[in-house]
């Protein structure tokens, strides 16, 4: 006997063992696919921020591109016009010299006349000797410290804090139940919220083994939900609620349990009118005075007044 509990001892302990490696080998594959699954992600999130850069990059460049044929095309038209008229001005400087040195008297007078005349007229006396652009690209210069220290602070997100859910705001009306719930300090990172609840038979926390599965509510955005529908007799149910950033899921709240109020009545055939024949909950107009005949006819009456094409509810 000692042996035969030895033996059933370590076929247990055997079958504990066999299950776990099992666990470990699972483990070892979704560690790999999970492994390779963000290592994915962060590519895809890296290659998107090099197409930021990338895009606002070409966008820089060809603004300084622009600016540069811009001023490029001012300055050689007035280079242009500047070399014609230095070009006219030394053609007039040299006729001029000519005439003072030359020893003939004769149309001198007339010859300086017109040389006067060509000067007023020259196009170096009506230049402007200020560059139309400035050379200076100074004001397309970029800082990106800010931006690189940002970037160095780049960090894997943090899992997301636990949601409180908090009883004394969730509000039960009817056949609808709305859960309320706070996070223990604000995160700008939280995407959605996942409400999971089920039926439960009891009052208080959540028991080990439950009848009922867990329904769950995705693609929350707001710190509370409405769930419609329910049964007015489904006294207890039980709530979590956990949230989520882009890359990963937190740990559910603590779970809650909220009652759905039912009320039951029946209606009173004994204050009712005489016309009316009152069953439970169902009520039938009879004018021939129902009610005098229903009470001679209760012992034999088989057919309720569910299917009573008279009725009114």
């Amino acid at each position: 006997e000692s042996l035969r509990k030895i033996t059933h001892t370590l076929a247990v302990k055997n079958e504990e063992i066999s299950n776990f490696i099992c666990t470990l080998k699972q483990s070892l594959e979704n560690l790999e696919a999970n492994s390779n699954q963000v290592q994915d992600d962060l590519e895809t999130e890296f290659s998107s921020l090099h197409a930021v850069l990338d895009e606002m990059k070409e966008n820089m460049l060809t603004r300084i591109k622009q600016e540069r044929a811009s001023r490029t095309y001012e300055l050689q038209n007035q280079l242009s016009a500047c070399s014609k008229a230095l070009e006219s001005s030394e053609e007039l400087l040299e006729l001029a010299n000519q005439t003072l040195c030359s020893s003939e008297t004769d149309g001198f007078t007339q010859a300086a006349k017109d040389i006067k005349d060509s000067v007023t007229m020259a196009p170096a006396f009506r230049l402007s000797l200020k560059a139309k652009a400035s050379d200076n690209m100074s004001h397309l210069m970029v800082d990106f410290s800010q931006e690189k220290a940002m970037l160095h602070g780049l960090k894997f997100l943090p899992v997301p804090a636990t949601p409180e859910i908090q009883v004394s705001e969730c509000q039960v009306s009817d056949n609808t139940v709305t859960v309320v719930w706070t996070l223990p300090e604000p995160d700008n990172k939280i995407d959605h919220y996942i409400l999971e609840h089920r039926r439960t038979n009891h009052e208080g926390p959540p028991r080990i083994r439950e009848d009922y599965p867990w329904m769950v509510v995705e693609g929350i955005r707001e710190e509370q939900h409405t769930i419609t529908g329910l049964r007015f007799d489904t006294h207890y149910m039980t709530f979590r609620v956990r949230a989520c950033n882009k890359a990963v899921a937190g740990e559910f709240s603590e779970p809650v349990t909220l009652e759905t109020h039912a009320f039951t009545f029946k209606l009173d055939s004994s204050s009712a009118h005489q016309n009316l024949k009152v069953e439970d909950l169902c009520v039938e107009w009879d004018s021939s005075g129902g009610k005098v005949q229903e009470i001679r006819k209760e012992k034999n009456r088989t057919n309720s007044p569910m299917h009573s094409p008279a009725r009114f509810v």
